[in-house]
């Protein structure tokens, strides 16, 4: 049994090594969605289906329809017209027309039945659209009134209840942190108006975890501990503070500080970070005294864009400032670099009902930067990666149900690069989240694809057994400077073994290459092992 293999491309340096500490694992938010209890269908003592006479229905006529128009209102009657109908199949007209606006997302319309003499065949129906009586904040969370009433804002009483605006409202409250929102409507004082009591709890003031695996580079340190917390509303803004901690058995050290809140009336999200890694190199290159450092100072924006039982999407815009230093120890070469890089996403995941039902998730990110340093080893003169840059990433995935006890998941990312690119911008097959087979950081290069297939089966209550294919493509160089191969494939198969406990999870991983991957040092057939522990609070 072999370790997670070593890629002979290149030492890491501080670029590479702050682009695999950062790297983690495409998935998909909880599937969950603020509750929202609506009233109880109004009842009365009507009619049996037989009872009355029927009568012969010449036409329709709405009344209180003020949203929709008539026409396609009586496009949903037209085939009752001419017939004779009784009092029940009458009500079933208006059901109809209820259901119609429903479709609409107007959730509390109901059409009706009005007291009424049928004269000359005419049949009047009136609908009561459903609009809002009074709104009501019960806040028992750590976040001021003022806060958490901004997400609700655009529902106001006297206007119409739509269901895409009370989820949409409902959903970005309860995404504020230290906060579970619930809305329950129920009848209002006015005919025809419905109140909404919204019910804001308090959740954890803190949460975080802690993780170990053997995830890490075998030059920087393969056994990694990793500690996060977050701090949910310490100002009571809606606000939240995030630290992340790593370290790793060959002196690597990593943190990162960030801090975020919202702002305006749509939800913007606006946010500071730093992060901070020093690394040393270790076996058989510790003698040599090879270490570095890489900064990152970030500013971002993120806003809300759509917000839906099925679909969430956001759009960010990030600002990073990086400084990266190489210490080559006995060498007596220093080298520093620094990029500025704007990036642009547009993120979001969606669930379907597919052949029995699904999830999906997607970002899109367009990056422009420059970088710029000094060049010791006077690598640029044929490498040409100082100057400005532009790269495209985008990741799509995939859950698809196939039953109870069955998933299959899919995984699908890309990078395409206009130039040559600093290692910390580059793209990486081999790791934990790629070709599992191959190292953390093996098959880095411009622009490339990766791509994975899972068989996923659960035998038994909190366990996950895998069985996977991964495999992906990489062109080292976007402008070749080289007589070498450009290009590399790399593939593997493996299966592997999931645990979820409450707060807890455990996860273990082989993978065997597949072909031939000559520029990598692990050509064996062995596989590569891969094992994860957390614990969260």
């Amino acid at each position: 049994m072999l370790s997670p293999g070593l890629a002979a491309a290149q030492l890491p340096g501080s670029g590479q090594s702050l682009r695999d500490v950062e790297t983690v694992r495409p998935s998909l938010p909880p599937a969950t969605a603020p509750e929202i209890a609506l009233p109880a269908s109004p009842t009365g003592n009507e009619p049996a289906a037989d009872a009355g006479p029927r009568v012969h229905v010449r036409a329709f006529e709405l009344e209180g329809n003020r949203l929709l128009d008539s026409a396609p209102l009586q496009h949903e009657l037209a085939d009752l017209v001419g017939q004779e109908l009784g009092f029940d199949e009458l009500r079933q007209a208006a059901a109809r027309i209820t259901t119609y606006y429903r479709s609409r997302g107007y959730v509390l319309a109901r059409a009706y039945l009005p007291a009424q003499d049928i004269e000359q065949g005419v049949v009047r129906i009136a609908v009561v659209e459903g609009r809002y009586g009074a709104i009501e904040l019960h806040n028992r969370s750590r976040v001021l009134d003022g806060v958490a009433r901004q997400p609700i804002r655009s529902l106001r009483p006297g206007d119409v209840v739509r269901g895409a605006d009370l989820q949409r409202s409902l959903m970005l409250l309860d995404e504020l942190p230290g906060v579970n929102a619930k809305g329950t409507l129920r009848a209002g004082a006015e005919p025809g108006t419905t109140d909404l009591a919204i019910d804001v709890e308090r959740t954890p003031f803190a949460t975080g975890g802690l993780e170990l695996d053997n995830f890490g580079d075998p030059l920087t340190g393969r056994y990694r501990a990793t500690g996060n917390v977050a701090l949910n509303s310490p100002l009571r803004l809606g606000d939240q503070f995030m630290l992340r901690g790593l370290t790793s058995n060959t002196n690597q050290r990593y943190y990162r500080a960030a801090y975020q809140l919202p702002v305006g009336p749509a939800s913007t999200r606006v946010g500071v970070a730093y992060s901070d890694m020093t690394y040393r190199l270790g076996g058989e290159f510790r003698p040599l005294g090879f270490h570095g450092n890489a900064s990152v100072r970030s500013v971002f924006v993120t806003q809300p864009l759509l917000r839906s039982r099925k679909m969430s999407v956001d759009a960010q815009v990030l600002y990073e400032n990086k400084s990266l230093r190489d210490d080559y120890g006995v060498l007596d070469f220093i080298g520093d670099k620094h990029i500025g890089l704007w990036s642009f996403t547009v993120s979001g995941n969606s669930r379907d009902e597919w052949f029995g039902g699904g999830r999906n998730g997607f970002s899109v990110t367009l990056g422009t930067g420059r970088m710029c340093g000094n060049d010791p080893l006077e690598a640029n003169r044929f490498a040409k990666t100082h100057g400005s840059f532009t790269r495209l990433n985008v990741n799509v995935l995939r859950l698809q149900a196939l039953g109870s006890r069955v998933q299959f998941y899919t995984q699908f990312g890309t990078q395409l690069a206009s130039r040559n690119l600093d290692s910390s911008e580059k793209f990486s097959l081999g790791g934990p989240y790629g070709v599992r087979a191959y190292a953390l950081g093996a098959g880095s290069g411009d622009q490339g694809w990766q791509a994975t297939a899972e068989l996923r089966y659960l035998p038994a209550a909190n366990w996950q057994a895998v069985a996977f294919v991964d495999t992906g493509r990489m062109q080292f160089n976007k402008q070749p400077w080289t007589r070498e191969l450009n290009t590399m494939q790399l593939s593997a198969t493996g299966v592997g073994l999931n645990w979820y406990g409450t707060g807890r999870q455990l996860s273990l991983t082989a993978a065997w290459p597949l072909g031939s991957a000559n520029q990598v040092a692990t050509v064996t057939r062995g596989p590569s092992v891969w094992l994860q522990g957390a614990q969260y609070f």
